[in-house]
């Protein structure tokens, strides 16, 4: 590979870099903005239940069902989506 080509290889990763870390700033942002709209006592409640049911009930079964509902979340939020939806228009 020639020089020239190397460089504009490199442009094009840096690019995809710097993008992708524009992405991460403004979902880091609209996490902040969405947590500090929540009761700090909600937060430290869910994470004291979450950390008791990972304790009880063991890292790998924790895994296994985070995964599954990784995999149903686009799922549920569209039947709720749906659902509101059919609200507005009744």
């Amino acid at each position: 590979m020639k020089r020239q080509q190397l460089i504009e290889k490199i442009d094009v990763q840096d690019r995809k870099l710097s993008l992708r870390a524009e992405v991460m700033s403004a979902v880091t942002q609209h996490t902040q903005l969405s947590l500090g709209q929540v009761n700090p006592a909600w937060l430290v409640g869910a994470g004291a239940l979450a950390g008791g049911l990972v304790g009880r009930m063991g890292i790998g079964r924790t895994y296994t069902l985070g995964m599954a509902g990784l995999r149903l979340f686009p799922m549920v939020q569209n039947a709720f989506n749906l659902g509101r939806s059919f609200g507005e228009q009744g």
